[in-house]
């Protein structure tokens, strides 16, 4: 995240949280309500950015697994059989 280049927003945020960070900010564990939305707001963004990498790799890995399908063919045809009988 950037940290040199900041830019004013207007936003509409649920008033329990507001509470909760302005007496954050009066206990003086923040240094500004800006900030404190500022970070908030950048580790959600880390946080969806790594979720969304491991679902790419996790989901690169399942493509390259060719035998992924005859695998669970197999489970399905055995599931048919001692259940079924088919």
């Amino acid at each position: 995240m950037s940290k040199a280049r900041k830019r004013p927003v207007t936003v509409t945020v649920d008033a329990d949280l507001v509470e909760y960070a302005e007496a954050r900010l009066e206990e003086g564990d923040v240094r500004s309500l800006s900030a404190y939305v500022n970070d908030a707001l950048a580790a959600h963004v880390n946080e969806e950015r790594r979720a969304k990498a491991a679902w790419a790799a996790r989901a690169a890995a399942a493509a390259a697994d060719t035998g992924s399908v005859e695998r669970a063919e197999c489970r399905i045809a055995a599931m048919k059989e001692f259940y079924f009988g088919v």
